[in-house]
């Protein structure tokens, strides 16, 4: 049976929780209905919460609370705030092209831009998406009764049975989704081209688009993801496959552009919150800092010691070839070896930091609790050098 306890999908994103849910109870309260209202304008926009960000070619572009997205267009020295649509916390950013991106989060929001990120619109809610659940649950239930009827046997009429108590509970499960409302965060978005595209997001949620977003699939059922695990993280790698990581050590590859996969064997029961591609190699790392590396597009995996209980959120490949992953409490592991090894570094603030690109001039821009700013692939600012 699916699973259906909340578990954060970032390390310090799970610190950050109770607040965040404190501030939507406020909300609530106040009757603020968070897709009907606009992100407000701030000042500090740039200095609050950030969970994501991307380097499109042009800008930079950072996603977090309160529906902030701010963007730079001088390597991360200065930001401005973008107008959104929403009230709710972005977890993903991706940008197929300098003009062309989608940002995803809380309440099952999908938005895209066409301007290089300065304009949002809303695409998909969680109203959507929990009709989408609702009719694919209803599908099963019905396709389950169809194979019991067609049972010729002891044991497959055993094994129908079985297969329609779990229908009718996916079922139920799904009209009291659809009851409560839009509560499912989406959790990371990748895009193959300006037109076809994934996200993925808690209890298992994937969806897919052929025509940039004016229409979305549910897949959920084409992963073996019965307990319904949350999927925090998608990449292409090197060669080509797509993965996806998640909760409960969860891994998929697909050989095909998502249209079959296959649920790999893990090197680890926790959960993995982020994916990193580099040349041949694939990373994968999440909590309590464990890192792994697949040279054999995850067939098998080789555990990374970098001797900490810190959890790993993001990273990013260097034009250099040079890897920098970022966790909560300042953590920074670098590799100068194509990932063969990491040195580790903790920052004197503890700053806990989501994501990090590499910038033009060879700095990077790290985004988390406290914003964006520039530093280097050991974690050391680079304000008073610029």
């Amino acid at each position: 049976m699916p699973a259906r306890q909340w578990a954060g999908v970032r390390s310090f994103q799970r610190l950050l929780l109770p607040w965040i849910l404190l501030l939507f109870a406020s909300q609530v309260a106040a009757g603020i209905d968070f897709l009907q209202t606009p992100a407000f304008l701030s000042e500090r926009a740039a200095q609050g919460l950030l969970l994501d960000i991307v380097h499109t070619g042009e800008r930079l572009v950072a996603v977090g609370e309160r529906g902030h997205i701010v963007y730079s267009d001088d390597l991360g020295r200065t930001w401005m705030q973008a107008n959104v649509p929403v009230y709710v916390t972005l977890t993903a950013v991706y940008f197929a092209s300098p003009a062309i991106g989608w940002a995803v989060g809380h309440d099952g929001v999908i938005l895209t831009t066409r301007d290089g990120g300065a304009r949002w619109s809303l695409q998909l809610d969680g109203y959507a998406i929990n009709q989408m659940v609702l009719e694919q649950a209803e599908a099963g239930l019905e396709a389950a009764q169809q194979a019991l009827a067609g049972a010729v046997d002891a044991d497959g009429r055993e094994q129908a049975e079985i297969d329609l108590d779990d229908a009718r509970f996916l079922l139920d499960l799904a009209r009291e989704d659809a009851q409560a409302g839009p509560a499912k965060p989406l959790l990371d978005v990748w895009f193959a081209s300006g037109t076809e595209g994934f996200v993925l997001g808690s209890y298992g949620i994937l969806l897919h688009t052929v025509n940039a977003g004016a229409s979305w699939q549910l897949l959920s059922e084409r992963l073996h993801n019965p307990e319904g695990f949350h999927l925090n993280a998608i990449t292409r790698t090197g060669t080509g496959q797509l993965m996806i990581a998640g909760e409960a050590g969860s891994l998929f590859r697909s050989d095909d552009l998502g249209q079959a996969w296959t649920r790999l064997e893990s090197p680890y029961e926790g959960s993995f919150f982020g994916l990193l591609s580099h040349d041949d190699s694939v990373f994968v790392f999440g909590l309590r800092g464990h890192l792994y590396r697949s040279d054999d597009h995850g067939g098998s995996w080789v555990r990374i010691d970098i001797d900490t209980p810190v959890s790993l959120a993001g990273g990013v490949v260097a034009g250099s070839g040079d890897i920098t992953l970022v966790g909560s409490a300042g953590a920074v592991a670098h590799s100068s070896d194509s990932g063969q090894t990491f040195e580790l570094a903790i920052r004197d603030d503890l700053r806990a930091m989501s994501a990090v690109v590499e910038v033009s001039d060879g700095r990077l821009v790290a985004v988390g609790a406290g914003g964006a700013w520039r530093m280097d692939g050991h974690g050391i600012d680079q304000e008073a050098e610029d």
